[in-house]
This record gives C-alpha cells, structure tokens and sequence, in this order.
C-alpha cells in the first residue's frame, strides 16, 4: 500500500518576525493549506531546501511521466542505454517516495 501524502500543488511560505528577520519555510498544499513541512532555518540552503520540498509533488509527476516515455520502445529498435538509465532513476525516485 502506498503512503498518502497531502496532494500538490504545494507552496513554499515565508513569514516574518517582529524584527522583519525571516522564519524557516513553511510548506503547504494549495488545496487545503495542510501543513506539509518545515524547514529548520532561513538560510539560503534552507530557501533552497524548501523551494524544492514544495516542487516534490511536480517532480513526482515528470517521473512518472517519463518513466513511460523513456520505457517506450521505438518500432523496430531497442531502447538506448540512456534511456534505460535515465528511467531506472525515476523509478528509484518515485519508489522512494512512496516507502512507508
């Protein structure tokens, strides 16, 4: 059984304290404002952390996405190298989100 997770979109927010200092990211899913994740700081690590925290949902579609079309065999030709490793790394990618 595959785990549920809040469903994207999501995006990334950033408050600010009394002193206008930033706070760690905090990601939402856009169609119930569920809390998905924080970040620990507001670094530029940590923005980045979060910009990619909030892309999850898209870059587990563009592999599954691409699972089938790089796994598609041309008529009369086998698949490159490139494809097959490229395909296996999506796969690995979204298996991963999907662990328990």
């Amino acid at each position: 059984m595959r785990t549920r997770y809040t469903p994207g979109p999501w995006k990334m927010e950033i408050y600010l304290n009394e002193k206008d200092m930033k706070l760690p990211p905090h990601i939402v899913g856009l169609g119930d404002n569920h809390q998905v994740a924080d970040c620990c700081g507001a670094d530029d690590a940590d923005m980045a952390n979060g910009r990619l925290i909030a892309a999850a949902p898209e870059l587990l579609a563009a592999c599954e996405a691409a699972i089938v079309a790089l796994a598609e065999n041309p008529p009369g030709r086998s698949l490159s190298e490139a494809n097959l490793k490229a395909a296996n790394m999506c796969r690995t990618a979204r298996d991963k989100a999907h662990e328990p």
